[in-house]
């Protein structure tokens, strides 16, 4: 996937049989990628703190809750991601726009 570009059901092969047939989707996204640019042009402390988040979202539940979106802290150092997340309180877009 392109940086800057969200992940979404619509994008993985055979998405009409995902979206049919699963009953949850789960994606991760790097956080970095996802949230919208005015997180990172008015506070650039937020670059490097959102690359060491992933974004966990729920695209679709059968039976509950859709558009959860849930951070989690990278530990690649351990193989592993910290077991607490938490709701992402940024807003997030599918596509950032990237200007010269």
């Amino acid at each position: 996937m392109q940086s800057g570009k969200r992940m979404r059901v619509n994008n993985l092969r055979g998405s009409s049989a995902l979206a049919y047939e699963a009953d949850t989707v789960l994606l991760l996204n790097n956080k970095y990628d996802v949230v919208a640019r005015h997180h990172l042009v008015y506070n650039m402390g937020n670059v490097e703190r959102f690359k060491q988040y992933a974004v966990l979202s729920i695209e679709k539940s059968r039976t509950g809750d859709t558009g959860i979106d849930m951070e989690f802290c990278k530990r690649f150092d351990q193989s592993r991601f910290e077991s607490e997340g938490h709701i992402v309180t940024e807003q997030l877009v599918d596509e950032r726009v990237y200007t010269e």
